[in-house]
């Protein structure tokens, strides 16, 4: 017999011989893990559903936060931009008062003077007390303006009955002072010359005003309430932002500390000795 043949057919014998054993090997140690894994099934399966409901919170919240979390930050770019259009606001405003000091004509208003204070100002921003008189809400409080009718020339009388009106309306706001409007710019001239009625003018602390004057209160009480409105709203929206301080080291902070967790833990699984996780937090 060729003596090849043989070398060949033992060496065959012992390839299989020893890929036989080693299957057995394989089997039986795979036999053994699955039995191992058997006594300790349930709790695997407890903890991989928790880790798994713990899993799933997180991929519902990165769903659920991604539109709340990119409004913000279009909110956030929004503020930015209106803010940045306040210094035109201030200019608008320095404008306006440059106006004054300049030469001013405003188009006179054949109307009573509720009416006219009622087309710059909104309702609880003043109270009318009949046709001629009105109470204006000023940074001063509330403060009587009284409209002095047109007709003749003033007299005594007329003046002394005016000042008594504005006493009584006076007396409803103490301590504010308050104004006589003159439609007739050469009654408010003769009132103006007439020492004897500015003195009683000046002890009820009274201004008197013609058109123009009037217009300038009104236009003012108008553009400040405005400004008190904008400082009010965008110091909501400052204050909105306040609570976003800190929060995003936070959010930094927990997701380092499950990360360093995760790690530590799968080195346990892996067989090294557990350490100390309370405390783990991710530098």
């Amino acid at each position: 017999m060729n003596p090849y043949f043989l070398i060949g057919l033992a060496a065959a014998g012992l390839f299989v011989w020893t890929a036989g054993a080693y299957s057995f090997y394989r089997i039986s140690r795979s036999q053994k893990a699955q039995a191992a894994r058997r006594d300790v099934q349930p709790a695997l399966r407890l903890a991989e559903q928790w880790m798994s409901e713990a899993q799933g919170k997180m991929e519902r919240f990165v769903q659920g936060a991604e539109q709340p979390l990119g409004a913000a930050q279009n909110e956030l770019l929004e503020l930015r931009l209106e803010a940045g259009r306040l210094p035109q606001g201030i200019k608008n405003l320095r404008s306006v008062r440059e106006s004054l000091e300049a030469t001013f004509k405003p188009a006179v208003l054949k109307k009573t003077l509720s009416e006219i204070a009622s087309l710059y100002l909104e309702p609880g921003d003043l109270r009318a007390e009949g046709p001629s008189a009105v109470f204006l809400k000023t940074p001063l409080g509330d403060m009587p303006c009284l409209e002095m009718e047109d007709g003749p020339a003033l007299s005594d009388d007329r003046m002394k009955a005016a000042l008594s009106r504005l006493n009584q309306l006076l007396n409803q706001s103490p301590g504010t002072g308050g104004f006589l409007f003159f439609p007739n710019s050469s009654h408010y001239q003769a009132c103006l010359q007439n020492p004897q009625w500015a003195e009683g003018l000046k002890s009820l602390r009274v201004m008197v005003v013609d058109f123009g004057g009037l217009t300038a209160l009104l236009t003012s009480l108008r553009l400040s309430q405005d400004a008190d409105q904008v400082v009010q709203v965008f110091q909501a929206g400052v204050e909105s932002t306040r609570v976003l301080t800190g929060q995003s080291d936070r959010m930094n902070e927990a997701l380092s500390r499950l990360s360093g967790h995760a790690l530590k833990i799968r080195t346990v699984l892996e067989g090294s000795q557990p350490d100390n996780l309370v405390e783990t937090k991710e530098k």
